[in-house]
């Protein structure tokens, strides 16, 4: 199944070389959680993130359905 992954800001790096922009699709096994699609990628699973499905907050444990998209970026911004 289809799922996007969408790393903000300084995340944005963790994706794949040559990746344009900050958005991609995957495909993944059903069942896949939140937390499994994006250990691959390296993000931190912790307070310093904040991660989000389809625009609400949800548990690491969550499974992923076809079309989800997983945004991720960090907790800690300056300005």
């Amino acid at each position: 199944m289809l799922v996007q992954i969408k790393l903000i800001a300084t995340y944005q790096k963790l994706l794949p070389p040559g990746t344009q922009g900050n958005l991609i699709a995957i495909d993944v096994s059903n069942g896949i959680t939140v937390e499994q699609v994006l250990a691959r990628y390296n993000v931190p699973l912790d307070d310093t993130s904040v991660i989000v499905v389809n625009g609400l907050t949800v548990p690491l444990d969550t499974p992923l359905k076809e079309d989800d998209t997983v945004a991720a970026f960090s907790a800690i911004a300056g300005g």
